[in-house]
């Protein structure tokens, strides 16, 4: 009997389904090893059938044996149900695939393992890489409780550093705790920005920016997200149209929840976005999640009225000393209604986390960090909150009258944009960060030296994009056809399908006059003799 091509592929394509290799050879031998496999598949199904038997007949004896008092059997039993969905091929299957329940005791086990043999080196090594290790944490510590935090948008199984643009964190993260512990266990959940600036010391401090405790876990536990209680409402239609207008080109705005969720425990501090200030040179903040775990209930406990004068009293310490220093009001924080209703001061007093851990006898557990930088919509969150905008920067080298003139011509500028900053081209960029009006480019005279160039250009140009194009086929065909129009700035574009859009970096003084401009921005309603007397006073630009 001879077997046809189609027959040989299709049984290459099953014995490749069972795991079992093809063999490049003749038909007969494939007929040999077809069958061999076949039988192997056979008593290897046998035996696991066999082996499902087995533990079925132990659970029913464990079962029926168990005394509700027995904590030992209640953990056998436990083992025994999760070595027989390891044993159900269906199983992994689905696991591998997405689609397990992790409410499930054998896909919780899954998920577990998975977590500490690739997740967790995975963190240890990011976290060293990112300085979370040394400017957070002394030392690395390995995690024993499995915190998997997510905005509205996102499906991280472990957060280790991933870029979060801060207007996907207006409400608070989705977050999953899991011990694989059937004691009640209470934690501290602390929310900390490791690199949030303080002009008033010229330094940077760890902000908390969500601080709740006596979370009780028992096992596993989900707090809902969608917590943002100290944001502004929208109440009115122009609030919403201003919001609206200052996320526009946005790839992702949260919704707003029908109601606040539920938090379990006690929020000592509410939920506050990232909105990390604009500065030149860009800096990237870390925003680290921590899972620490308490003594007992009510271990922690924090006198907030005593934070709130410890707070007051630093800030009238802070005004005297820059009273009598002479200290310009660009060069110091500015503490309104909006920073004491957030806590501002509060917020950086009660850290760094290892004094409030040593402070409160906690016990690090879980832990995993992302990273935000300053974008055109954080100004928005701002906004939200009802506090000034900072921009960290300096402008060297210019005089005083030049320094004023450029942001102003900045300001002009940023108020008549065409558009969302990042719709703009490279010229218009261009033009508000270096506040030159845009000019008209200069004619020039046409040559027949001229025209060779531009027909050389043109030509070096479609040569290059068919060898582009050879090595890569999905080179987009409109490039093809424009080129011949670009020829003359001799500027090639080649396409990239993997290429994605990132937000323009704008320079400090860009940053200063989309400030100055920005719509219902709380810094505009400041007046009296002494911000009359800042904005009179010469250098007030040196570093805005």
């Amino acid at each position: 009997m001879h077997l046809s091509r189609p027959l040989i592929r299709a049984a290459a394509l099953s014995l490749a389904r069972r795991g079992c290799p093809p063999l490049v050879a003749s038909a007969a031998p494939r007929r040999a090893f077809a069958a061999s496999a076949d039988r192997a598949h056979a008593v290897a199904e046998k035996v696991l059938l066999a082996h499902r038997a087995a533990l079925e007949q132990q659970i029913k004896q464990l079962e029926s044996n168990l005394d509700p008092a027995d904590e030992a059997g209640r953990r056998t039993l436990a083992k025994k149900r999760i070595e027989l969905g390891y044993s159900d091929p269906s199983n992994h299957v689905a696991f591998a695939e997405g689609k397990a329940d992790v409410e499930k005791e054998v896909f919780s086990s899954m998920h577990n393992q998975r977590w500490r043999s690739f997740l967790v080196p995975r963190l240890l090594k990011q976290e060293i890489a990112h300085g979370i290790v040394g400017d957070l944490l002394p030392a690395a510590v390995r995690p024993s409780v499995n915190l998997e935090l997510n905005f509205e948008n996102t499906n991280w199984l472990c957060t280790y550093g991933q870029p979060v643009p801060p207007i996907w964190t207006l409400y608070s993260p989705r977050l999953t705790l899991t011990t694989g512990d059937s004691r009640t266990r209470y934690f501290t959940l602390a929310l900390v920005d490791v690199d949030r600036p303080d002009p008033d010391t010229r330094s940077y401090e760890e902000w908390c920016h969500w601080l709740v405790t006596d979370v009780a876990v028992t096992d596993r536990l989900v707090i809902p997200g969608g917590s943002s209680p100290l944001l502004q409402r929208q109440q009115q239609a122009e609030d919403a149209e201003a919001f609206a207008k200052a996320t526009t080109g946005a790839t992702f705005v949260p919704n707003a929840p029908a109601q606040q969720p539920e938090i379990p425990g006690k929020v000592l501090f509410p939920y506050v976005p990232a909105h990390p200030p604009a500065s030149n040179p860009r800096k990237l903040h870390r925003y680290a999640m921590l899972v620490m775990e308490q003594s007992g209930p009510g271990a922690v406990k924090v006198d907030l009225e005593a934070l709130k004068k410890s707070a007051r009293e630093l800030d009238a310490s802070v005004k005297e000393r820059n009273e009598k220093e002479g200290t310009p009001m660009w060069k110091t924080g500015v503490m309104g209604e909006g920073e004491e209703k957030l806590m501002v001061r509060g917020r950086g007093l009660v850290l760094p986390v290892t004094k409030f851990m040593q402070t409160h006898n906690l016990q690090l557990k879980g832990h995993g960090f992302f990273t935000s930088t300053w974008d055109i919509h954080t100004p928005a969150i701002f906004t939200q909150l009802g506090i000034h905008e900072p921009v960290y920067g300096s402008l060297a080298g210019q005089t005083a009258r030049q320094t004023v003139k450029a942001i102003t011509t900045a300001t002009s500028l940023a108020a008549t944009l065409p558009g969302p900053l990042a719709t703009l081209s490279a010229e218009a960029r261009n033009s508000l960060n270096y506040a030159r009006p845009p000019r008209p480019a200069p004619a020039r005279l046409l040559t027949k030296r001229g025209m060779e160039v531009a027909n050389s250009r043109g030509r070096d140009a479609e040569a290059l994009l068919k060898r582009q194009s050879k090595k890569k086929s999905g080179v987009d065909p409109s490039l093809a056809e424009s080129s011949s129009s670009r020829s003359n700035s001799g500027s090639i574009v080649a396409a990239d399908g993997s290429f994605t859009a990132k937000t323009p970096r704008v320079s400090v003084l860009a940053a200063a006059a989309l400030v100055r401009n920005k719509e219902g921005d709380v810094a505009n309603g400041m007046k009296g003799a002494y911000v009359r007397a800042e904005k009179e006073r010469r250098y007030r630009y040196a570093n805005v």
